[in-house]
């Protein structure tokens, strides 16, 4: 059972400031900052909403509870070490440093001597000239040097921090954003104002809502290990923690000294500077996991982890530590961010990759991981094809039951883990394609609403078509360059709108690739107003692959038998498209 010290009532400016202790994020313990521009409205939102109570006079608005705080507070310790609160103090902060920034810009003196004091008392300040910058909340070695740059070093001359860091990670461009939504929403209430004072009046009630207002529950431990404890049992009944921040935060806490402490931030390291978002590092973590020992899903994947990693690391003698997952842990997540990245070095390997990622067909990744570990990607390149035939003849245009596709494929790559050959993980797979019977029986009634997985499949069909026809042109089809269209019209005329219409509409048949983006006039036109556009297309799968048959020239009504006629003609082609049958060697 953890140990708390004392559960204390503490506003923003107890927590932090000038005569307070400094408040650190361990570099062995918590997250880099991760709100979006969800959490930041909501946060605005909550202050704006705030503001205007207390002003109100009620006394039941005269402070706002955003939440407790974990802290570690030994008594040999100087300062308050932060195990929980990050996001909530970083984001005060960020406001904070927008009302000092904004005051400063006003021009008059008054402003910029609040801007000032908001600077020395809140943020960062100098004891002495030559004295270094002391600053009252330190972020963790993630995010520290760029925060500092970005937010706290600001210069009382010119009323502006340097900003000379590059944002080379996720949580940097978060930070970034937070400060911009913010400074424009403290704008957009100041442009409704009158004159300066008025504005000055609103920026000191703002920055003493935060200061006096805002008010937290510190939870003082005194040891990491309790603060630990109390860290995860607050966030598992919430979204504040990530699965990647609480197997972090395990991970320090079973380090035997400082060698596996470095060993698990360098791992960390590399997955900041591996991924561009934050739900990749998500993601790359369970399908890390799956790799390795099969199906968990994601609401249980820190408490599996746990269990299993605290069996081998507490066995005598040990022999896979915390060093030894962590080296794993980075190793993989270097190839992970090639597969995901497309950017393998492989052009043929890539190129189907780009179709894994169009198809959003994240269940192949934990298998490709898992094979990557011990063979090359062009070795792996019939395995991938074997899975993507499997993926769409199953899910995508079968749209059968997603679960079975998973746990198929997670246990091969859970025994291609264990040694299991390449040749025979890519024959399993392969006989879990649905057969050619199944497949064409199924496209001819396919009906696809994801635009993406239309888009994917017409663009395959198109693909297959140039090739038989000679034609070697690449075309892009890139966000912008070829839209999917509807022939018969989401939105037809009413005299021409018919029976069953929501059952047509995004029937295979129905669906056709143009250049450019979509004119939404022109796509509602009955079909001789559009004929041309079909006709002259450069897409083939619109100018030769029997659009016409879509309407009914001597009665001038669309004709749905056509939509018919032309899915099965796209079935046959999509059995050579997507084989059944895969030379696995």
């Amino acid at each position: 059972m953890a140990i708390i010290k004392q559960a204390a009532r503490q506003t923003l400016g107890q927590l932090i400031g000038a005569n307070n202790p400094v408040v650190t994020v361990p570099d062995d313990s918590q997250r880099q900052y991760s709100w979006t521009k969800k959490e930041v409205d909501v946060y605005w939102a909550d202050i704006e909403k705030f503001k205007d109570g207390r002003e109100s006079g009620r006394e039941s608005s005269s402070e706002y509870f955003i939440g407790p705080v974990v802290t570690i507070t030994a008594e040999t310790a100087s300062g308050r070490a932060l195990l929980d609160g990050q996001q909530r103090l970083t984001t005060s902060t960020i406001l904070l440093a927008v009302i000092r920034d904004i005051l400063w810009q006003t021009n008059a003196p008054e402003a910029k001597l609040s801007a000032n004091n908001i600077q020395r008392d809140y943020i960062a300040r100098k004891s002495g000239r030559k004295d270094p910058m002391e600053y009252f909340l330190v972020l963790s070695l993630f995010d520290r040097d760029f925060f500092r740059d970005y937010i706290q070093t600001w210069s009382e001359i010119s009323g502006e921090c340097a900003r000379t860091e590059a944002a080379t990670r996720p949580s940097h461009h978060l930070i970034k954003d937070a400060y911009n939504n913010l400074y424009a929403k403290v704008r957009s209430r100041l442009q409704s104002m009158a004159d300066d004072e008025d504005r000055l009046d609103y920026l000191d009630l703002l920055r003493e809502c935060l200061i006096y207002g805002l008010v937290f529950v510190e939870i003082q431990t005194p040891s990491s290990s309790d603060a630990n404890e109390v860290f995860e049992t607050i966030n598992s009944r919430g979204k504040d923690l990530s699965t990647v921040d609480l197997v972090r935060n395990f991970l320090m806490e079973k380090s035997t000294g400082s060698h596996e402490k470095d060993r698990v931030n360098n791992a960390w390291r590399s997955l900041l500077d591996d991924f561009q978002r934050r739900e990749d590092i998500e993601k790359f973590l369970r399908h890390f996991w799956v790799s390795k020992h099969g199906d968990v899903k994601s609401h249980s994947l820190y408490v599996t982890i746990r269990k299993s990693l605290t069996e081998h690391f507490d066995q005598r003698p040990q022999v896979y530590g915390v060093g030894k997952f962590s080296a794993e842990l980075e190793n993989a997540a270097s190839r992970y961010a090639e597969l995901i990245s497309q950017n393998t070095g492989d052009s043929d390997f890539d190129a189907t990759l780009s179709e894994v990622k169009a198809l959003s067909a994240d269940a192949l990744y934990p298998l490709l991981l898992s094979a990557s570990e011990r063979y090359e990607y062009h070795e792996m390149q019939a395995l991938l094809q074997a899975a993507l035939s499997y993926y769409v003849r199953w899910t995508v245009v079968g749209t059968r039951e997603s679960t079975l596709l998973e746990e198929n494929l997670f246990g091969v790559a859970k025994d291609l883990s264990k040694g299991e050959s390449l040749e025979n993980a890519a024959k399993r797979v392969a006989g879990w394609i649905p057969d050619d019977d199944a497949f064409f029986a199924a496209f001819k009634e396919a009906s696809i609403p994801k635009q993406a997985q239309s888009r994917y499949l017409l663009a395959k069909l198109e693909a297959h078509l140039r090739s038989d026809a000679g034609i070697h042109e690449e075309i892009s089809f890139g966000a912008g360059k070829v839209h999917v269209e509807n022939i018969y019209p989401s939105n037809p005329e009413v005299h021409l709108k018919v029976d069953d219409h929501d059952s047509w509409l995004n029937r295979l048949g129905n669906l056709t690739l143009l250049s450019g983006k979509r004119n939404q006039v022109t796509s509602v036109r009955p079909f001789p107003e559009k004929a041309h556009i079909y006709s002259s297309s450069s897409m083939l799968i619109s100018s030769r692959a029997q659009v016409a048959s879509l309407w009914d020239s001597e009665t001038g009504r669309w004709r749905m038998q056509g939509i018919v006629e032309r899915q099965d003609y796209m079935a046959r082609i999509a059995l050579s498209v997507w084989p059944s049958s895969i030379n696995v060697g």
